[in-house]
């Protein structure tokens, strides 16, 4: 049995995309009991190994999500300051006269010259 599994394990490593080679599972999901000479703690141990790990990618699976969500808003914030700068520069130069058009695009072709991204930081 476990011949075959390190073969099969060698022969599909190279098909997956991770340099881990895959983790195999030998159990028996049967409800009945072993038949006699069958390596009854061998199954037991590897269906405990098979149910811990599901938790833990349940687990991570959420702390993965939680992670995710926590990076967009970093995202969405860094966005709505950088849209308060361009608007804070754009309202602080604007006059009543002045062409409003040709100063946002001034302000939108050379951020630089107003001092954008330092406002960012």
């Amino acid at each position: 049995l476990m011949h075959v599994q390190s073969a099969l394990i060698w022969n599909i490593s190279p098909l997956m995309s991770s340099a881990q080679p895959p983790v195999m599972y030998t159990t028996s999901l049967w409800s009945l009991p072993f038949e006699s000479g069958a390596p009854v703690r061998l199954l037991q141990a590897q269906e405990r190994a098979l149910l811990r790990d599901l938790r833990s990618a349940i687990d991570k699976r959420i702390e993965n999500t939680i992670a995710s969500a926590r990076r967009f808003a970093v995202r969405v914030r860094n966005h709505a300051k950088m849209v308060d700068c361009y608007l804070t520069t754009y309202y602080n130069h604007k006059s009543l006269f002045g062409n409003k058009k040709q100063i946002s695009d001034q302000i939108i072709e050379h951020p630089q010259n107003y001092h954008i991204y330092e406002g960012l930081s």
